[in-house]
């Protein structure tokens, strides 16, 4: 079921849109390796347990997911925290979390670009169906799509990697 959401728009006024939301977890390569749709109301560090495979060396993520449960969780799987820190009421970011999220942002960019892929090349800039299923099953194709796409690309400029006999 679809739920409103609201969230600032580019030019800081609050924008409602009823809808689903698309989250997806991004290797340092960029090829989509896990992905859910939820209704719109659901909070993007919710999904966070389903989006860490758990073999990461570390997570880059926006200030969404900053959270001690998240610096907790990471801890326990060894994975190396990259999560942007946010300022709270009274309590805003130091200058040295400003300098770390700057050098995060460059890394974390690469996390952005399928929803970039998903607008400019499959015209996805908004879910299309009524029904989480449905908008799950169409997410799924384009992700395939994008890493597919992703993957050609990657053979092209670097070729099939050699191929080794063992035994």
């Amino acid at each position: 079921m679809a739920c409103w959401h609201v969230k600032n728009d580019s030019r800081g006024r609050q924008k409602s849109t009823y809808g689903y939301s698309v989250h997806t977890g991004v290797d340092e390569d960029g090829f989509i390796h896990s992905q859910s749709v939820t209704p719109g109301n659901v909070h993007d560090s919710q999904e966070r347990d389903t989006l860490i495979l758990g073999d990461e060396a570390a997570l880059y993520a926006d200030a969404a997911y900053s959270s001690k449960e998240t610096r907790d969780k990471l801890e326990e799987l060894g994975i190396e925290d990259q999560v942007q820190r946010k300022g709270y009421r009274n309590n805003p970011l130091a200058e040295e979390d400003k300098r770390r999220n700057a050098e995060i942002a460059v890394t974390r960019g690469g996390g952005e670009r399928p929803f970039a892929t998903y607008k400019q090349h499959y015209g996805l800039a908004r879910t299309r169906f009524m029904g989480l299923a449905k908008n799950a099953t169409f997410y799924g194709l384009a992700a395939m799509a994008a890493n597919i796409k992703k993957g050609a690309k990657f053979l092209v400029l670097y070729g099939l990697p050699e191929m080794r006999t063992t035994g």
